[in-house]
């Protein structure tokens, strides 16, 4: 897929975004959002079940900083998703790995990191 209709479905995916957000109910009626840190458990609202939002969930801080030495240090992987823990509730995983040496035969250390999520209701909670 070309870099031109990226750009094109990023574009109509915060539209429809931003349709739900405000079409016609409040912010705070239609999406939820906050920080996360790796672990965390986000819970939908009374009387919904996970199945009536959809979650984003983006990275915060990841990664270490080593002043005056980081010719060595890789920031190797960042995972940032969340697993369904029950109709109600998901877990945040938000975590990195990071090599600190310059030596092949060392393996990076996962670390826990955080992240920022969005809750949008799928569908108007008066059925519109």
């Amino acid at each position: 897929m070309g870099t031109g209709n990226r750009h094109l479905r990023a574009l109509a995916s915060l539209l429809v975004v931003s349709g739900l957000l405000y079409s016609g109910a409040s912010f705070a009626q239609n999406a939820i959002s906050g920080p996360a840190n790796d672990g965390a458990y986000i819970t939908v609202p009374e009387g919904t079940t996970i199945n009536d939002w959809a979650l984003m969930i983006s990275p915060t801080v990841m990664g270490a900083e080593e002043t005056n030495s980081e010719g060595d240090n890789a920031l190797l992987k960042i995972e940032t998703y969340a697993v369904v823990i029950n109709s109600y509730t998901w877990r945040v995983v938000a975590r990195y790995k990071f090599k600190w040496w310059n030596d092949a035969r060392v393996n990076g250390i996962w670390s826990s990191g955080s992240a920022n999520y969005l809750m949008v209701r799928k569908t108007h909670p008066h059925g519109g």
